[in-house]
């Protein structure tokens, strides 16, 4: 499951965005349009940690309602949007919505937003270091993912994580293989 939603009726609006995302080794959930959003919030709720809104237009209002209260606390909501005379951005406002950035403007600050935003919500790790954790470790115990799932949010550090991983394993040398094998990636 991926902790960044991105909404984007128009894959041109968010697509640096999300080479971005990619690039910087974050997985994302890409939905088309509100209808998948909303069920994908649906199915996932606690796992969503930012969600990103390409809004254009007022069509787009009600879903952006919806969204925001189907979140009610538990995720970042950010706006993006190409509007020109600054209508959605004091829409956006008055919906409560503290982050709106503007379309080839302000495209830095969206994705500098975002990574705050994860490390604001714990999220010190990218899902690509994770995932690349959870490979390694499964090496030494067939319950990597578990233990990589359980460990990573109460760990400040990479290698604070790799730590706490190691002394989960049993056995001293499983411990240090795993450390050096994890220290070299």
């Amino acid at each position: 499951m991926s902790a960044i939603l991105l909404v984007d009726d128009s894959h041109e609006i968010l697509a640096n965005t999300a080479q971005q995302l990619t690039a910087a080794g974050h997985d994302y959930h890409y939905a088309a349009d509100y209808k998948e959003a909303l069920n994908y919030i649906r199915l996932n709720r606690p796992q969503i940690r930012i969600v990103v809104v390409a809004l254009n237009n007022a069509l787009g209002y009600p879903s952006l309602r919806k969204i925001k209260s189907g979140m009610s606390e538990r995720a970042t909501i950010i706006v993006y949007s190409d509007n020109k005379d600054q209508t959605i951005a004091s829409w956006v406002k008055k919906l409560g919505i503290e982050h709106y950035f503007e379309h080839n403007r302000q495209e830095i600050d969206l994705f500098n937003r975002i990574k705050r935003s994860l490390f604001q919500k714990g999220m010190f790790f990218t899902s690509q270091q994770l995932k690349e954790l959870t490979s390694t470790l499964s090496k030494y115990t067939p319950e990597a993912d578990k233990l990589v799932k359980e460990t990573a949010p109460q760990s400040k550090s990479l290698q604070e994580l790799q730590h706490k991983l190691a002394r989960r394993l049993e056995g001293i040398e499983n411990q240090r293989g795993f450390l050096l094998e994890a220290q070299k990636q």
